[in-house]
């Protein structure tokens, strides 16, 4: 009989695979983007409806100086979320909903020096994509702003059965499926 707890404790602190983050990093991107979305969105009503750019003499906001303030504020709201949340819990959204979390490489928490260097190491990791494909091959899994921050990405399931988790329910599944398996083949 398949001994779940140990079955799925098993994945604690084991390093995380590619696509296990890539899936935390498109969570986080898109929660960037809507929090962006609904700022520029504020800030643009708010200068209309206390009249700041006719106190100013411009027109409206041209959709060049609206990109460029998303821009901005996307930025600000990156480097904020990204390193806010690694220092703070280790983790964002979307890696809490992966399990996964960001620790030095001696397994400590974040400190801000790493965090820093992890953020511009996402900008060297996406030319050509390179840095993030080093994942697929290193092993520790570590992307290249990973070793230039020092850091690791590992599984964070806490004991049980990974509560918290998106593949909570396909790890209860499989488990389930093992155990009857095993009563169906031993004949009980």
């Amino acid at each position: 009989m398949v001994d779940e707890e140990k079955w799925a404790n098993s994945f604690l602190g084991r390093y995380a695979g590619f696509v296990t983050r890539m899936a935390a990093f498109v969570v986080d991107r898109a929660i960037l983007a809507i929090i962006t979305l609904f700022t520029v969105g504020a800030i643009q009503w708010a200068l209309g409806a206390f009249r700041v750019n006719e106190m100013l003499g411009i027109g409206p906001m041209s959709w060049q100086a609206a990109t460029g303030l998303g821009a901005g504020v996307y930025v600000v709201v990156t480097i904020a979320y990204d390193i806010g949340l690694w220092m703070l819990v280790g983790q964002t959204v979307g890696k809490l909903l992966m399990g996964l979390r960001v620790v030095r490489a001696d397994g400590q928490r974040l400190r801000i020096g790493n965090a820093i260097r992890r953020e511009l190491g996402y900008l060297v990791s996406a030319i050509l994509f390179l840095g993030y494909l080093w994942i697929l091959f290193d092993n520790r899994r570590q992307g290249f702003h990973d070793k230039l921050a020092g850091t690791i990405v590992v599984y964070s399931w806490p004991e049980g059965l990974m509560r918290g988790t998106l593949v909570r329910d396909r790890v209860q599944r499989f488990v389930h499926e093992r155990q009857a398996a095993q009563k169906e083949k031993s004949g009980t």
